[in-house]
């Protein structure tokens, strides 16, 4: 049993971080309820599951949930391998790993919330195709500064995952968007998600069995 001493110990030690976490909660309470008075917008319509909101099956986004979960899985392996490795002498690697955890991150983000979609074509006028534009100028960036990373590990997966997110992009812009169209389109993308979870997940367990 832990004696009250031991308690209060832990206690110290986590307030800097728990303060900081339950502020910036706190933060994201508070302007969703800001937001929801001033476009009077229901607070569940911001809290509750939305197959619950708008009275949905529990089935509803199956798939777009799996995929959801392995960009999760993949940015918490990236960034927590970041922070392993960060104390090494190659400062290359550290980075490497936070960029791709980053990156992995606002791909979840704008899955999640439909940001290339919906918020940004409608709500800043930034058409789709230029976003997309965008993503392969980021990613051509991240690919050229941190090649000798990738091309030291097994970047044929990679390249793989690539190729699904390309024809699934394509799927996307040059199909009738019904049937099962849907289904090409979101299993392609189904199928990069989770090379790309393959590829970081592998390459950082290489990074941290160097650490041992």
């Amino acid at each position: 049993m832990l004696s009250k001493e031991n308690i209060i110990t832990q206690v110290r030690r986590s307030a800097q971080l728990l303060s900081s976490t339950y502020i910036v909660l706190f933060g994201l309470l508070f302007s969703i309820t800001m937001i929801s008075g001033y476009y009077n917008i229901p607070i569940a319509s911001f809290t509750r599951d939305p197959t619950i909101v708008l009275g949905g099956p529990s089935y509803i986004g199956f798939i777009s949930n799996i995929g959801i979960l392995f960009w999760a899985f993949t940015a918490a392996i990236c960034l927590f391998s970041s922070v392993i490795h960060k104390h090494s002498n190659n400062k290359i690697t550290s980075q490497f790993l936070l960029y791709s955890g980053l990156l992995t991150l606002w791909l979840l983000l704008d899955d999640m919330f439909m940001l290339h979609e919906s918020f940004l074509p409608n709500h800043l006028m930034i058409p789709e195709k230029l976003v997309y534009l965008g993503y392969v100028i980021m990613v051509l960036v991240y690919l050229v500064k941190f090649r000798t990373e990738i091309l030291n590990y097994e970047y044929a997966t990679l390249f793989i995952a690539f190729s699904f997110f390309a024809l699934s992009v394509l799927a996307d812009l040059l199909l009738e968007q019904q049937g099962y169209e849907f289904l090409l389109e979101d299993g392609l993308k189904l199928f990069g998600i989770v090379t790309w979870f393959i590829f970081f997940f592998r390459t950082c367990r290489v990074y941290l069995q160097q650490e041992e």
